[in-house]
Order: structure tokens, then sequence, then C-alpha cells
């Protein structure tokens, strides 16, 4: 099947997910059709693609071991932007658009972890930045899967002024930042006395990378700060959407599933403290659930686990058919998600669907096979977990290294809004629309909210 830009697809059956994964770079390739997606050799041609590959191994080792250090900061700035939009007077109400909100609050989130203070504080730089994510996000989706290849370049070349200006502006000031930090921690490696530390945040450990790989061209400071940019980008993509579209379901469903997960939080919750103790939100089981559930139905791509042919004579599935060299393949999350066999009554929204199954060896004997595919360790799966039947953060080796971050900040979010604020009721929970292969909530959603009075 062709994509509204005329490149070939092939969307490979959940059968085929197992050995698709395993098949070698030389076979299925998967930077090539990342970068064509969103049309990146046009919007931006100097980024080098290829030297990109340690940042997934500090977005999974770094990032992730370094949360329980960060929440309480992370709670901090979030507490702060929930309270601020939506209000403290318990007596009245106010009306929010839940799209732009999530935008703002996770925006502000995200920054403390990627980039720190001061910068995180800087509303010019943070303009920048968000000017960035929105023209490239829109200019990759419109120039990358919807423009014939004919026409990329004169659109794209065009498409990519803007790209270009934000992001010399947010250099301004995340570059001199950098050489600070990357002088600094040649200081610190040749004088171990110095009492200077890098900073707990994403961009101290992508420097410390950096400086260890050793590839001055490569890890130039612009290309370090371009690399922060792009990171960013994905991270508070897929949180905005997921917040928002976590809501809208929760409010559009039963009270009794908001009242439910009221009542988790304030059982884990009981002093202020408590909201910066990392180990209690593995305690949020039914928020887990819920979220993941929201991901199941609404995944933030149509189509996951993107590769292109790459082997000379092409590549033959499973089935026998053969695919021939340059063909993009990929799996479609929605229609996993929705396949019986995995899930029961799959279109209907179950928040708490998978807190019943936090213990597989409780199931029902002919639930035995469903269990295997959902359990393939035979251990729970939480939000961030991957496997072949739910697809959410991708699968395998290339799946979303920054999942533990996102799911992080989802629950810690959620609770807190939850805890603390009523909402009006949706009557209908409001379509979500498709643009390119991005599954968008509707953006003009309107909530009543009211700080509760006993908070």
């Amino acid at each position: 099947m062709p994509d509204r830009s005329f490149h070939p697809h092939v969307l490979i059956p959940q059968e085929h997910i197992g050995w698709y994964i395993e098949q070698p770079e030389s076979v299925l390739n998967v930077r090539s059709p990342q970068v064509g997606r969103f049309a990146l050799n046009y919007l931006d041609p100097m980024l080098d693609t290829h030297q990109d590959m340690y940042l997934m191994d500090v977005l999974r080792k770094d990032v992730t071991r370094n949360l329980a250090r960060l929440q309480p900061a992370i709670y901090q700035g979030m507490k702060e932007s929930v309270d601020n939009i939506f209000g403290t007077d318990g007596n009245t109400i106010r009306e929010i658009r839940l799209f732009d909100v999530m935008s703002k609050i996770v925006f502000k989130s995200q920054s403390r972890v990627f980039v720190g203070p001061p910068l995180c504080q800087d509303q010019t730089f943070l303009a920048a930045l968000a000017f960035f994510a929105k023209w490239l996000g829109a200019g990759g989706i419109i120039v990358g899967q919807y423009t014939p290849k004919v026409f990329k370049a004169l659109i794209g070349y065009p498409a990519a002024i803007p790209i270009f200006i934000s992001k010399r502006i947010a250099f301004r000031y995340l570059v001199p930042e950098i050489k600070k930090r990357l002088a600094r921690l040649e200081q610190k490696r040749s004088n171990p006395e110095m009492s200077w530390e890098q900073p707990s945040d994403m961009l101290g450990w992508v420097v410390n990378a950096a400086a260890d790989r050793k590839h001055p061209q490569a890890d130039r400071p612009e290309a370090i700060a371009e690399r922060i940019m792009f990171l960013m980008l994905g991270g508070i993509h897929t949180t905005i959407i997921t917040a928002t579209n976590a809501f809208v379901d929760l409010l559009s469903s039963p009270q009794m599933n908001f009242d439910r997960l009221r009542e988790e939080t304030a059982s884990i919750f009981r002093s202020e403290e408590d909201w910066k103790d990392h180990d209690l939100l593995r305690e949020l089981i039914y928020t887990d659930s819920t979220i993941r559930e929201t991901l199941r139905l609404s995944p933030p791509l149509s189509r996951l686990l993107l590769r292109e042919v790459a082997a000379e004579k092409g590549l033959q599935l499973p089935d026998g058919q053969r695919l021939s060299k340059g063909t993009w393949v990929a799996v479609t999350p929605v229609g996993v998600h929705s396949d019986e066999r995995f899930y029961s009554n799959p279109e209907h929204y179950e928040p708490f669907r998978f807190v019943e199954r936090l213990k597989p060896k409780e199931a029902a004997p002919d639930d035995e096979k469903n269990q295997s595919s959902l359990f393939p360790s035979g251990k729970p799966q939480g939000l961030s977990t991957a496997s072949d039947t739910y697809l959410a953060f991708g699968y395998g080796r290339h799946s979303c290294p920054g999942r533990w971050f996102v799911a992080f900040q989802l629950k810690l979010l959620l609770a807190y809004i939850i805890k603390y604020y009523d909402f009006e009721p949706l009557k209908n929970r409001p379509p979500y629309s498709i643009f390119g292969d991005s599954i968008i909530p509707f953006t003009g959603t309107v909530l009543k909210v009211k700080r509760r009075n006993d908070h």
C-alpha cells in the first residue's frame, strides 16, 4: 500500500513481528525510513543522523536511573504549573483548553530534565524551542508523508527556513552552556579535586558521553545542541498527546473510574513529601493501567516498527511474499491492539483492564494462550513494558528508549491532578484525527475544573 507521498509500504501481521524484529540492519534498515518519514534531509540537511545512537544509551541508562533523584524538582515544577493554570481557589471554576494546558505543563517539566536550570527557566529559549518543535513536527509530516518525492525539495527547503531560524535562536543559549560544561568537565578530569560536578540533567549526561566518545567533529557543541532539541521533540510530543487522551478517556467514561483513581492516589500520597518518593509511584497500579489502556486505544502513531528493505535481492516474508529493496515495512499498533485474540472486548475502554492481569498465574485455564502472549516472560507488564501484543512504545531493540521517563511523568501528572481537582464530565469522547501517521487528539476540548475544597 502506498502512503500519501506514494512511497510503497507493506504492513505485516502480528504473527510476523517476532521474526521481523530479529532481522539485521543489512536486511531491514531502521535509520533510512526515520529520516524519510520526517523529511530530515530537507528540513534539517546539516543534521548528522549517523552519530546519535549513543544518545539512546544515555536515555536508557542515565535518565532512567536518575529519575528518583530528579523527582522532587520535577514534581515541584509540575505542581507549580498545574496550580497556576488550574487555580487553587476551591470556589472558582475555570475553563481550560486541555491540549494547550498539557502542552505548557509537559514542556516545562521536560525542559527541567533535558537542559536543567537556568535554561529551563529562560522564556526566550523555551519559546524558540517550542517554535522549533512546532515547525519541525508539522513540516516533517507535510513534506515527509504528504509530498511526492518530485516535489519534496520544492516544499521542504522553504519550510526549513523557520526551523533554521528558531534553531539558531535556541543555539544562542544552548551552545554556550554546552561549551561551558565541556570545558569544566575537561578541567574536572584533569583535576579530580575540583569542586564542580556535572549537573544532573540530559544535557550533562550527553556532554559526558560525547567527551568519552572522543569524536570532536561529530560531537561539537552545535551538534550536541541539535540532538538535545530533537530528543526533547520526541518526548514532549508523546507525553502531551497521551496526557490529553488519558483525561478525555476518563472524563467521558463512568465517574466511578475517576473516583477509583482518586482513592488510589489519596491512599498513597498522604503528605507533600510522599510526592517526592519514587518508590510510591510503583504503587499506582490503577493509574498505570489507565494510561496503558489509553495508549492501547490511541497510540501516538498509526505505524510503528518502521523499516526499509535494504538487502539488494529484497526480502521474503514468512508467508512467502517477496518485497523489493527500498520498500518500507511497518506494523499497525491499532490493528494489534484491537485483536480479540489478545484483548477481550477490544473496542471498549476499560481503564483497569491491565490491573486484573497483574498476576498471570491466576488466569483461567481457557485463557492460558491469551496470558502467555500478554506476559511472554511470565511476569506482569507495566506501562513501559513493550511486547508483540502491546506496541505503543515499539518493540525489540529499537523500542522507545525514553519510555520509562514518559511513564514516570504521566503517572506523576495524572495522580496529582486527579487527587486535587474536580472536573465536569464530558458527554462524549471527542474524536481524534489522523495527520500523516500521527494520531492526534482533538485540540479544542474545553474542560471545567475546580480545586477540591478539602485540599
